[in-house]
């Protein structure tokens, strides 16, 4: 059994070329959890990669590849950030096994059909015609079917396939050469063969477009820049050699190479293809880049501050990549169905010619016939694509709109969200509030309260404090801080210029027995009740004054709060402002239930009591402190302006901030699983209808074989159909 550890030191994503069906995932998966060292292995049919997360000091990668590869099937080591095998076309080897299996295969079925008492030489011919369709071009199900008996007597769709269609075969040359019979089935081989080569290559076809998201992302990189050294001189350079602290040229029309800051220029930059973004965003001196954007008609000198990896590009392809190769709860139950689909179906084409034999003393071709339309009409291919493929294209559609969504489980469990807890500052509002109101008390002038509030506030990294320091404006003369400390959520502390200066919210200060003159106190009252910040200062246990901060909704806010309630989601504003000032922020963006004055600690707690009310709750924030809350909730949503670690923790991120984004995501899971629940009925219905049908005689084995291939493509394209459906938000 895998050893056991609380957190994998290592992952590798292995390419897996040969697999065909859920059966050889589930093999696959198998092969690698026995390894001794390996924590996590998770295989996905519809990208062709395995996720295995292991102890390096107990396993290598060279010991994965080798237990894929005795499984039956070859592996490499992928480097992620690297287009996924999948996104190219159908290799030309399968291309040319179908022309030649149909270009032998399609006399062979007309001259079987329409010339039933032929000469001798003509169904020699016609042998030797299919023997080359089934064992040549079709080799591929025979070797699949070998491999997978001497990796343990195991059985895949390869199995199926090989047994029907030799069987077929082998019936026939029997006929042909002991009985000199004419009944023969060489058509129904070659044809079977042939139909399933189609299927696999609309099936690759479909893939192919299923995942191109990454490829498209990849080739956002441009393959070089215009570095300019410290002399002046332009060199155009490999992308590999930019490296943070370079300063680069990009011209109008450009890609833009890595994430930066601009240092000259003036252009605008169409950030669509990477965020959603519908207009060109304005880029001036001191704004960010991103690499991968398009600059528009101006020059632009950036100074790179990631390179490579660490863009804010590449990471969006390595969650693309992650939430692509993972796997949603629901396909559970097609993977416990698959493990014993092979052998099941064996067991049915086995009765059937046992039955038929030696119940119903039919004739050996009545026999057979069925048993083979029984082998190549099951589809465990349907089965093991019906959930991948929805999430590759779901989470591909979510990427080009902007939202990253960490993986399938993230994506499934979005569809059942019914309450929504949104922050305020930085997420509800701007982010970016303003001193409005300056109200010094008896002793104290304007200018002097804004110098000592300041003065307080310049060592706080709080959005308020940044308010207040700016509205000092240059050369406002501040104090020399000597001695700083923060009570998170409530206020500050510190000794400036020989003073005890303190700025908070008025409970924290009435805790240190500042006295609020009742004027100070109403005039607070009706800034808040504006939807104004009333900040508390007071110096050396007196109370000087009062400052008001206003912060804005973003653009778009109440439109996305209504676009919530319409799918039925009740909104919860949180904020750690007093509630007169969460009010009027909540009712300007139309949200009734609110929960204010919640410290950074007790987020979390408020999102577990929703939850143990059975509500399934999404956080959506963007600051260090909302974090934990996003943890706790069963749907992180962090905004993708926001910081590192309420990213980390989020399981989608807005690329934009743009709170519209929350009612794209949640639309965009229910259409995924409204898809994945349909493909799932239409494999399991294919199957359990086709299989009977095929059992009791109903089926041609052509016909069966027709109808698997486009079973799975069938479920490829209808999970493609997630590309174009409308989203609300959108």
């Amino acid at each position: 059994m895998a050893t056991e550890m609380e957190v994998p030191a290592a992952r590798s994503d292995l390419a897996v070329e040969g697999m065909h069906c859920a059966s050889c995932v589930a093999r696959i998966e198998r092969s690698l959890r026995k390894l001794d060292g390996v924590a996590e292995a998770s295989v996905n049919l519809a990208t062709g990669q395995a996720t295995v997360k292991y102890d390096p000091t107990v396993i290598g990668t060279e010991t994965l590849i080798n237990a894929v590869v005795k499984a039956g099937y070859d592996a490499s080591v992928v480097h992620r950030n690297e287009e996924p095998a999948t996104t190219a076309s159908p290799n030309p080897l399968r291309i040319f096994n179908l022309l030649g299996a149909l270009v032998l295969s399609l006399p062979i079925l007309l001259l079987s059909m329409f010339w039933h008492i032929r000469p001798l030489w003509v169904d020699t011919l016609i042998a030797i015609g299919s023997f080359v369709v089934v064992f040549g071009f079709g080799r591929e199900f025979l070797s699949g079917a070998i491999s997978a008996a001497r990796a343990g007597g195991s059985a895949t769709m390869d199995t199926l396939i090989a047994l029907g269609s030799s069987a077929a075969y082998f019936f026939s040359l029997y006929q042909f050469l002991v009985l000199d019979s004419h009944d023969l089935y060489f058509d129904t081989a070659s044809t079977i063969v042939t139909l399933i080569l189609f299927g696999r290559w609309l099936e690759a076809r479909a893939k192919s477009r299923a995942v191109g998201t990454i490829k498209s992302l990849v080739a956002l990189a441009p393959k070089s820049a215009i570095k300019v050294t410290a002399t002046g001189q332009e060199l155009e350079v490999p992308l590999s050699q930019i490296l943070p602290g370079d300063t680069i040229k990009v011209r109008p029309g450009e890609k833009i190479a890595a994430d930066g800051i601009v240092v000259d220029g003036q252009s605008a930059v169409d950030e669509s293809l990477l965020t959603g973004e519908a207009f060109p965003v304005e880029k001036v001196v001191g704004a960010t880049v991103t690499g991968g954007t398009v600059n528009g008609t101006g020059s632009l000198l950036f100074r790179a501050t990631a390179t490579g990896s660490q863009t804010v590009l590449a990471h969006m392809v390595r969650l693309v990549q992650d939430a692509q190769g993972s796997k949603a709860p629901v396909q559970r139950l097609a993977d416990r169905v698959s493990a014993v689909f092979v052998p099941v179906v064996l067991a049915v084409a086995a009765t059937t010619i046992v039955f038929r034999l030696f119940v119903l003393h039919q004739p050996a071709a009545d026999c057979l016939v069925p048993a083979v339309a029984v082998l190549v009409i099951a589809c465990p291919c349907a089965l093991g694509l019906a959930t991948p493929t929805a999430i590759m294209v779901g989470t591909g559609r979510g990427a080009g709109l902007g939202i990253l969504i960490k993986n399938g489980e993230s994506l499934e469990r979005a569809h059942s969200v019914n309450r929504v807890v949104v922050d305020k500052t930085g997420t509800l509002t701007v982010g970016k509030p303003v001193l409005t109101d300056v109200i010094p008390a008896a002793g104290f002038s304007p200018a002097e309260l804004r110098i000592l509030a300041a003065s307080a506030e310049k060592s706080s990294e709080h959005p308020l404090a940044s308010a207040i320091v700016a509205g000092v404006g240059e050369g406002g003369g501040l104090l020399k801080v000597d001695a700083f400390s923060s009570t998170p959520g409530a206020g500050i502390e510190v000794t400036a210029g020989g003073r005890r200066i303190v700025v908070g919210q008025r409970e924290f200060l009435e805790q240190q027995n500042v006295v609020i003159e009742e004027a100070l106190g109403q005039k607070a009252y009706e800034l808040e009740q504006l939807g104004k910040t009333a900040v508390y200062v007071s110096v050396d246990g007196a109370l000087a004054g009062i400052l008001a901060v206003a912060d804005t909704i973003r653009p778009g806010a109440a439109e996305a709060i209504a676009a919530l309630q319409r799918l039925g989601i009740q909104v919860d504003l949180l904020s750690g402002d007093s509630y007169r000032v969460a009010a009027a922020v909540a009712e300007q963006a139309g949200i009734t239930n609110v929960k204010a004055q919640v410290k950074p600690d007790g987020k979390s707690a408020v999102i577990k009591s929703l939850q143990d009310e059975s509500f399934v709750v999404a956080m959506v924030g963007d600051g260090v402190n909302d974090a934990p809350a996003l943890a706790q909730a069963d749907l992180g949503i962090a905004m993708g302006a926001g910081s590192d670690a309420a990213m980390e923790a989020a399981d989608v991120t807005l690329l934009r901030a743009d709170l519209r984004g929350v009612s794209t995501a949640i639309t965009l899971s229910r259409a995924v699983m409204r898809i994945i629940r349909q493909n799932l009925f239409w494999a399991f219905i294919f199957n359990a209808i086709g299989i009977p049908l095929a059992a009791a005689g109903r089926l041609n084995p052509m016909i069966a074989a027709f109808a698997m291939s486009m079973s799975s493509v069938t479920v490829v394209s209808n999970s493609l159909r997630l590309r174009s459906v409308k989203l609300l938000g959108e």
